[in-house]
């Protein structure tokens, strides 16, 4: 996903398929709405993106990334969502977690 690309989705809105998280300080929630998109239809959820659809970004580290996945692998059964990173300039960056509809369901999330 390029900025042009993060730019279309945001404009979206938040819905039932995307959610907007201000930074991955935000993931335990995040991963409740995850788990929920999961046993629905799939989605995404958006870290960087504050909730009135401004993208914000934040200063994303390998530490950061760990982080985001140990909270994916909370949600049971387990689930391989696709976790990228966006340049949104100034050193910034918006991480993006998308997972299709899961297959296994009731999933649920035990953080």
């Amino acid at each position: 996903m390029d900025m042009a690309q993060l730019q279309a989705v945001v404009a979206e809105g938040e819905s039932e398929t995307l959610e907007f998280k201000k930074s991955t300080g935000q993931r335990t929630e995040a991963m409740h709405d995850l788990c929920a998109m999961i046993n629905h239809r799939g989605g995404r959820v958006l870290f960087g993106v504050d909730p009135q659809g401004k993208i914000v970004g934040q200063q994303v580290s390998e530490r950061t990334i760990e982080e985001v996945s140990q909270e994916i692998q909370l949600i049971e059964p387990p689930v391989f969502p696709t976790v990228e990173r966006v340049d949104v300039g100034s050193g910034r960056q918006v991480v993006s977690v998308m997972a299709a509809a899961g297959a296994n369901r009731p999933y649920s999330y035990k953080g």
